[in-house]
């Protein structure tokens, strides 16, 4: 099964748990300290390769009929699907800053969790 790691919103306690469904949660982790991390608009998290962050999340194992039809259509539009590498050196899916995508961006790569940003925001 497919693992899908998150870090904002979808996250255990967060507005968009429930996209999640009853997939098993496998380990609470970071990113490899290789990202940025940015709040979009104010609105949602976004991993972007090139930065020093290891970022706080989630990893859960997906189906893919769960991946496709529930939790990416849940997805802002300027996010796409993507690998990241973990704290442990593994790879996970997940969902990644599309490169072109124009809304603004404050970088929170400092924080390095979107539960904190949101606490001190």
């Amino acid at each position: 099964m497919p693992r899908m790691f998150l870090n904002g919103t979808a996250m255990s306690g967060g507005a968009d748990h429930h996209l999640v469904g009853d997939a098993p949660l496998v380990a609470h982790t970071r990113t490899a300290p290789r990202y940025r991390f940015h709040a979009v608009d104010g609105r949602y998290p976004a991993l972007e390769e090139g930065g020093d962050a290891a970022v706080e999340g989630e990893v859960y194992e997906m189906t893919y009929a769960q991946l496709r039809e529930v939790l990416l259509p849940g997805e802002p539009d300027g996010l796409e699907l993507g690998v990241v590498e973990l704290a442990d050196g593994s790879g996970s899916l997940a969902m990644v800053l599309r490169a072109d995508h124009p809304a603004p961006r404050t970088d929170i790569s400092e924080l390095a969790s979107w539960r904190a940003y949101r606490g001190a925001s």
